[in-house]
């Protein structure tokens, strides 16, 4: 009879809110996620910037090669 007189349900919704708690991110989680996107970016800038250095410096050996060899 409990659950007639409330037509929104307010017991289940609860459960169902409680249910989904221990799978959501914290802080900690948060903080560590952004640390560790942080690192991926450096270490990716890093490889990206080596290999343009490394195209241009076989561009420019090619070209020298072409027109002063």
């Amino acid at each position: 009879m409990a659950a007639e007189s409330n037509p929104l349900n307010y017991d289940r919704r609860l459960s169902q809110v409680e249910s989904t708690l221990p799978h959501l991110a914290t802080k900690a989680d948060l903080a560590e996620l952004k640390a560790e996107l942080h690192n991926l970016e450096t270490r990716l800038t890093r490889w990206i910037a080596g290999l343009g250095f490394g195209v241009v410096g076989t561009l420019i050996a090619v070209l020298v090669d072409r027109f002063a060899g």
